[in-house]
């Protein structure tokens, strides 16, 4: 039987086994919850090729799929930079530990909770969205933290982003539903193969990333860079998948 639970007006930093509220800070009360539960495991959805969705890491769109729709989300961070500027110009004119560098610094760290709330609220819905809608998801294994010491300008971008986060999140979000995260190997060329008629192209300069579509010399196909790249790691995806599965079935 469930009892009504009312909250303290204060809490204590440190809880013993019997508190069931832990506080963060004095503005934030965090319930944890254990419970067991049967569960049964869910049966295997086998993905089909009308039911994979591929998805490219993109640094301007966060993603871009193989059907060609772009995520675009807010850039919560570059939103609020202005207040945490404000916010910062304060702290460095006030004497640490008075009231009011306690009370700004409160602030701050506030703000910058509220973006990280922001980003992930928005991760896990379009990481739900995907794992209801789609039976596989095929992704890149890019290596994210390399990236970002690599694209020195660029490397705030893809942190605030939180791509690595959206990847964990649709993982177990398709599992729960019996459902398959295909991850390719990150150095599977890509941008630069065509989709239509397999033709790899030599390697790419700086400027060509910089470009949004090309032509195979091969076929005369058009394609966007990212679009093209996405159905790629879509087809290099379900052909792993299918590799693994007949391998297993011999064993």
């Amino acid at each position: 039987m469930l009892r009504p639970f009312s909250f303290p007006k204060e809490c204590p930093a440190r809880g013993s086994s019997g508190d069931p509220v832990p506080q963060k800070h004095r503005c934030s009360y965090y319930a944890y919850v254990l419970y067991e539960s049967l569960v049964q495991p869910p049966e295997p959805v086998l993905p089909a090729l009308e039911r994979t969705l591929g998805l490219k890491y993109s640094l301007r769109h966060f993603y871009v799929d193989d059907q060609g729709n772009r995520a675009d989300p807010p850039r919560w961070l570059k939103q609020s930079q202005e207040k945490l500027v404000h916010l910062q110009r304060r702290l460095n004119r006030m004497q640490p530990g008075s009231k009011n560098y306690e009370e700004a610094v409160l602030k701050y760290r506030l703000l910058h909770e509220h973006i990280a709330n922001q980003r992930r609220d928005f991760l896990h819905k379009e990481s739900r969205r995907i794992a209801n809608a789609w039976d596989a998801v095929c992704v890149r294994g890019d290596d994210l933290g390399a990236m970002t010491d690599t694209l020195i300008q660029a490397g705030s971008a893809v942190k605030e982003a939180g791509f690595g986060m959206f990847r964990e999140m649709l993982c177990y979000k398709l599992a729960r539903q019996g459902k398959a995260f295909i991850q390719v190997d990150r150095y599977l060329p890509t941008t630069r193969s065509c989709s239509a008629c397999g033709l790899t192209r030599d390697a790419l300069h700086a400027r060509d990333y910089r470009r949004s579509g090309w032509v195979c010399p091969e076929c005369g196909a058009v394609h966007d860079r990212e679009v093209n790249a996405a159905k790629n790691i879509k087809a290099r995806g379900l052909e792993q998948f299918f590799d693994l599965q007949g391998q297993d079935r011999s064993a």
